[in-house]
């Protein structure tokens, strides 16, 4: 026997039937009243109608609707979408695992800060590193983006003490071991003009005199870093800023420095300055390569090939991802290795003559 909704859905049900339904007045299933009024919302004639009765339905009706990972698609879409969605309901949609984050993401480029708020309570949405991503660089520049900044930084201030906290658990005897070791900077091996380096000297001299305000600013920076042990540092390389995360980066503790690479407060155009650091250990451009969500981004790979503190082990592989005009350039950069310069002109001429012939 046809349902009721299918009967509507087909366009079989007489006009009074619609109506009935348009107006709530039907004696049918939770899932099928949504379902209808989701269809009639999309009928100019009746659209008005079943929008307010949608919106009177109560909440635990429509969001035992919105949990059930068998409602279709379009339904939740339009629920999502929908402008009297309540909080609750926000959040449970965010939570069905049928509804696809794109679509989420999509909503919340453009969603009110109220909606916003409803979303941050969801786990399943701020546990999507790649959306937060996404939001962060695609949101515009309306009146929503100051409260989606709010958002984007304390979803990622969780995910960064979820992450602090497991690090320090996984490498406790670790931890223990390297506490008792002063904060010191990895040195550059190839002959640098080292600011930094520079005001660490300082720092360990007792010195606190800067020449200019960005110099007096790093060096309360590396004051405040060097009180403290390992475990306070790891903490920091997860939860602090971009400038704190540039200097402990190149801790010559491994323990440290490898923590600000799990950082979710990383992003692209940090990783991409990472890879191209000179002064930080071998370990870090090892780690950097090691990520697969890294080397999908194709300037952190091409810039971690140029460094020359890069390992030959670690660069040759990775040669060959390089576009023809990136392999060319690598072949006469006269500051990496010969290996790999002979390595690159090698694929760079295979290339090319493939494409001549």
């Amino acid at each position: 026997m046809d349902r009721l909704a299918d009967m509507i859905l087909r366009g079989d049900a007489p006009p009074s039937m619609i109506r009935r339904a348009a107006g709530g007045d039907l004696a049918v299933p939770p899932a099928e009243a949504v379902e209808i009024l989701v269809h009639l919302c999309g009928i100019a004639e009746y659209a008005a109608a079943a929008a307010q009765t949608l919106a009177r339905i109560d909440e635990p009706t429509i969001c035992s609707v919105a949990a059930d990972p068998a409602t279709p698609l379009h339904i939740l879409r339009h629920l999502l979408h929908h402008p009297a969605a309540r909080p609750s309901l926000v959040v449970t949609l965010c939570e069905n695992p049928s509804l696809p984050m794109a679509e989420i993401e999509s909503c919340a480029r453009q969603a009110p800060p109220p909606m916003l708020d409803a979303m941050m309570q969801s786990a399943r949405m701020r546990s999507s590193s790649r959306l937060m991503d996404r939001l962060s660089a695609s949101a515009n520049e309306d009146a929503a983006r100051p409260r989606l900044n709010d958002f984007l930084a304390s979803a990622k201030g969780r995910d960064a003490d979820e992450a602090a906290a497991h690090y320090l658990v996984r490498h406790a005897e670790e931890v223990a071991q390297e506490e008792g070791h002063p904060f010191e900077l990895t040195a550059s091996t190839h002959g640098e003009d080292d600011a930094l380096d520079k005001l660490m000297l300082k720092v360990k001299k007792g010195d606190a005199t800067a020449d200019t305000p960005e110099e007096a600013e790093h060096l309360s920076l590396l004051q405040r870093i060097g009180r403290l042990r390992v475990g306070e540092r790891i903490k920091l390389a997860m939860r602090g800023n971009r400038e704190e995360r540039m200097v402990l980066v190149r801790d010559r503790s491994k323990l440290v420095s490898l923590a600000v690479l799990d950082s979710p407060k990383v992003n692209d155009a940090e990783m991409e300055s990472f890879a191209a650091m000179k002064n930080v250990q071998e370990s870090v451009l090892r780690a950097i390569a090691g990520k697969r969500q890294c080397m999908k981004n194709y300037g952190v790979l091409r810039t971690l090939v140029n460094n020359p503190k890069t390992p030959i082990d670690v660069s040759l592989p990775l040669i060959q991802h390089l576009l023809v005009k990136d392999q060319r350039s690598l072949a006469v950069n006269k500051n990496v290795n010969e290996t790999v310069r002979k390595s690159a002109l090698r694929l760079w001429r295979l290339k090319t003559e493939r494409k001549r012939d």
